[in-house]
């Protein structure tokens, strides 16, 4: 198991009903993706890997279902890694990013300079419907979209500060 707690069944799971649940959305999930035209290839257990084309943009979305936890988690991962030497200035534009979403996250990788924005919905108890997961793909798809050109300033050594202004227009 993760060292993530979120990623822990609850221990009142009696007979398995989560994990039956968690299977039903994996399939649901499963279905939407293909009928959708995402194209997904397999990528672990419970995880679809599908490729992003749109306005210019290239990159991955990984779209999971937790199993145990009944949690949908969507990433969409930058094409870019970042090098070690501009991963502070990245962080500070990836806060900045991040401070300005009502939903999802954008999230750097120190270590590998890896940047993902992420969309997760805990849907416990609830059946996870074809919108929820239109809802999650599109937020972590649209944060990508948005701040991937500004990433990409910042890489080339662009301040974080002047990077979000220009994508944000402020």
């Amino acid at each position: 198991m993760s060292s993530d707690p979120s990623r822990e069944p609850p221990a009142h799971d009696a007979g398995g009903t989560r994990r039956l649940r968690g299977e039903r959305a994996l399939a649901t999930l499963a279905r939407l993706l293909a009928d959708d035209g995402w194209r997904p290839r397999p990528g672990g257990p419970g995880r679809f890997v599908m490729t992003y084309r749109a306005n210019g943009a290239i990159f991955e979305v990984w779209a999971e279902i937790i199993v145990p936890s009944e949690q949908l988690v969507v990433n969409a991962v930058a094409p870019l890694t970042v090098p070690p030497g501009r991963r502070a200035a990245a962080a500070e534009y990836v806060l900045r990013a991040t401070w300005g979403l009502y939903v999802g996250s954008m999230d750097l990788d120190l270590d590998t300079g890896q940047v993902r924005a992420r969309c997760g919905l805990d849907f416990e108890g609830e059946p996870l419907t074809p919108r929820l997961v239109r809802n999650a793909l599109t937020i972590a798809v649209r944060i990508m979209e948005t701040y991937l050109p500004g990433l990409a300033r910042v890489i080339d050594g662009a301040a974080p500060l002047e990077a979000i202004r220009a994508v944000e227009g402020t």
